[in-house]
């Protein structure tokens, strides 16, 4: 189904495909995983507050895939070049760029998931799933290790039956983990 939403004009966006509720904001200050969490714990917006942190399904249902990254005289470290066009759709939800004015590239423009990778990566990193709508791109992010955050991402937030099931086996243990829930 081609991507169809309502601007409900109270800061939410429904996706009248998979029945979600969007927050159409997004801040400047990106937040970690766990500041997120406790974002939506204690959000009312639009007379709602069961809203939550999305997990990938739900977040990679936003891309757009007629955006395009651009190109620009400085590569990927000046701002946005004027021919880049992000991969959601910004006649409906409001979008930044990374600020390239903090040491960013324009595209370090990631949103956060909930949805955490059952291993580690990049030298025994904690790593969720996340969409960058800047460059189109579904991948991992390291974002904690030894306990430290690492990374910090734009967060959009969802209400709604969640979309999307998502469970992981560990290959090292076998473990399953239901990603939709959270719950092992």
């Amino acid at each position: 189904n081609p991507p169809a939403y309502r601007d409900n004009g109270n800061g939410t966006v429904s996706d009248l495909n998979t029945r979600l509720m969007w927050s159409k904001a997004v801040d400047k200050k990106k937040v970690s995983l766990r500041e997120a969490e406790k974002t939506a714990e204690n959000l009312t917006l639009g007379g709602y507050s069961d809203w939550r942190v999305p997990n990938i399904k739900e977040l990679y249902s936003l891309i757009d895939f007629r955006g395009y990254t651009g190109f620009g005289r400085k590569g990927l470290h000046g701002e946005a070049p004027a021919n880049a066009i992000p991969f959601i759709n910004t006649d409906c939800f409001d979008f930044r760029y990374g600020d390239t004015n903090d040491g960013e590239r324009y595209i370090d423009a990631q949103w956060l998931s909930r949805t955490r990778y059952v291993s580690t990566t990049m030298d025994g990193a904690e790593t969720l799933f996340g969409v960058n709508f800047a460059d189109g791109r579904i991948k991992g992010y390291g974002y904690k290790r030894h306990g430290r955050i690492m990374k910090r991402f734009y967060a959009r937030y969802v209400r709604g039956k969640p979309y999307g099931k998502n469970q992981f086996v560990n290959n090292n243990d076998g473990t399953i983990t239901d990603q939709t829930t959270g719950l092992m």
